[in-house]
């Protein structure tokens, strides 16, 4: 049985992300947004990567969750003087259509936990548009 959880780095698919968030940076950063925002029907894993993709920007920019991972901290680090307000921008935008309708806001909506989810989800869209 896979992880699942309301965090960002909480589900399998999400953790990984981090691997090609290593080892590519911000070519895995912009290919997550991009399949994101271009996919015509969002799925997993592309939705909870555009979400990882978007706590990493949030976190280069110095905003990052409140109980972020310290790879994940250490990954944003790497990232610094990379991440740019247009990465910020595209990130928001992707989260928002996430939270507007994908397959993990449907799996979400059918659990206890869907306003903890998208509470989440709406406190990355905030810190990202600061």
């Amino acid at each position: 049985m896979g992880a699942w959880g309301t965090a960002a780095f909480d589900n399998d698919d999400a953790s990984d992300r981090v691997y090609d968030l290593e080892k590519y940076g911000i070519e895995a950063i912009e290919s997550a947004l991009t399949n994101a925002m271009t996919a015509t029907d969002l799925q997993m894993p592309d939705d909870v990567d555009a979400i990882a993709a978007a706590e990493v920007i949030a976190a280069t920019l110095g905003r990052p969750a409140p109980d972020v991972r310290d790879d994940i901290l250490l990954l944003a680090g790497g990232l610094a003087g990379q991440v740019t307000r247009d990465h910020a921008t595209q990130a928001q935008a992707a989260a928002e259509r996430v939270l507007a309708g994908s397959e993990v806001a449907d799996l979400w909506a059918e659990t206890d936990s869907n306003g903890e989810w998208r509470g989440l989800v709406e406190d990355l869209i905030q810190r990202l548009a600061s």
